[in-house]
């Protein structure tokens, strides 16, 4: 029965329209922001990529990459004479007196091993820290905070290189050959022994599979330097076969061999004074040369990149300079980082690059980005690199930098 009162009506359910028009202007606000913001990622991507002083106001103003001297955790040295520095797996390594200390990115020591070496030679990959007592006997591989191994080994040591799986290689001379080349597993065991009768070995390297050493020769008795490369089964090997020898390249006479390296493709690198070539198997390709170019440092110890850095005239009385890196597997991957003056010295580990300028040190990783920009009021004497850590070397005192 209709009493004479009138309802009120629903004006949501009778105007269904003005009910969802406000929320579909919220909605397209949402999305207008969105779009702006992500708009505005790209455009902020683009200038830092393209654009040098924008990428130098975030670096600096942004990101905070720049650091100074004496704002970063430090460790106190007596002399940098006695002191032996070297970084290594996110630790920065000490040995003074027979006594490896190792110190945190804090500056704080963890821990502290007992070695006999005096005058050492570091090497490291990964987990793993090769040291010897260089023209000594004495040889130690260390792991984490342990001493896996050590030994005396029979002649003075010459050169040692380690893999990631821990297995080495140690030249020695001997009274009878030029050179021994013993090689070891991770536990210390001896795999085999190599006899050069007349060359030097340069350089050597284990793949990262453990399946084959790779050697580097100088032969400078003739005329001319002869440089050769052979690669070795390590199985076949240290089962005494006499077809051990898998390939073996012979480089141009005059050609003078540095360096070799294994990428992490197992590709072999190998630098010569004029270019650096890639060996897989016995196909041999060069992936750049030093010919047209005014070549001030080269370096082939990373992953997947080899680098140059070249020095470019900009007048009569001045230069700057540029780093190329080029990946090892893939040569048109080249990517050029504009590094500014003249580095006094440049270093390399695993993906990390360090161009030390004396008063400024530059940390790039092989894509090309800016990591870490060290500034000092006094001149650097040297650097420690590792992976994720480096140590600015003065006199009286290391400082650290987390990279």
């Amino acid at each position: 029965m209709d009493c004479g009162v009138n309802k009120p009506k629903d004006s949501k359910r009778d105007n269904p329209k003005k009910a969802k028009e406000p929320m579909n202007r919220k909605k397209a606000l949402k999305i207008s922001i969105g779009v702006f913001f992500i708009l505005l990622i790209i455009i902020i991507i683009i200038l830092y990529t393209k654009n040098d002083a924008f990428r130098g106001f975030f670096d600096r103003y942004i990101f905070r990459k720049e650091v100074y001297e004496d704002n970063l955790p430090s460790i106190q040295i007596d002399s940098l004479d006695s002191s032996h520095v070297y970084a290594y797996n996110g630790s920065i390594i000490v040995l003074d007196q027979n006594s490896l200390e190792s110190y945190n990115k804090l500056g704080y020591k963890e821990y502290a091993l007992d070695v006999e070496i005096t005058n050492p030679m570091f090497t490291s990959d990964g987990n793993y820290l090769c040291m010897a007592e260089k023209n000594g006997r004495k040889i130690y591989l260390v792991s984490g905070r342990n001493i896996m191994w050590q030994k005396d080994v029979e002649g003075n040591i010459l050169n040692i290189c380690v893999n990631k799986n821990g297995y080495i290689a140690v030249a020695i001379s001997d009274t009878n050959y030029k050179t021994v080349l013993t090689t070891y597993d991770n536990n210390g065991s001896e795999l085999f022994k190599t006899y050069l009768s007349t060359s030097n070995v340069v350089a050597a390297s284990i793949s990262y599979d453990n399946k084959y050493l790779a050697i580097a020769e100088a032969d400078f008795s003739g005329i001319a330097v002869q440089s050769n490369i052979k690669i070795i089964s390590v199985q076949d090997a240290g089962k005494g076969g006499a077809s051990s020898i898998v390939c073996t390249h012979t480089a141009k006479s005059g050609d003078l061999i540095i360096n070799i390296k294994y990428n992490n493709k197992n590709n072999l690198i190998c630098m010569y004074d004029s270019h650096i070539d890639s060996m897989n198997g016995d196909q041999n390709t060069e992936l750049t040369n030093f010919q047209n170019d005014d070549i001030l440092f080269a370096d082939i110890n990373l992953d997947a990149s080899i680098i140059k850095v070249l020095k470019e005239s900009t007048g009569m009385f001045s230069a700057k300079s540029k780093l190329e890196i080029i990946s090892s597997n893939d040569t048109s991957q080249k990517i050029t980082y504009k590094a500014g003056d003249i580095p006094k010295s440049v270093d390399t580990y695993n993906n990390m690059i360090c161009l030390n300028f004396g008063s400024e040190v530059l940390f790039v990783n092989t894509n090309g980005w800016l990591i870490k920009d060290y500034k000092s009021y006094q001149e650097v004497q040297n650097v420690a690199l590792s992976n994720n850590i480096a140590g600015i070397i003065y006199k009286d005192k290391i400082e650290i930098i987390s990279l």
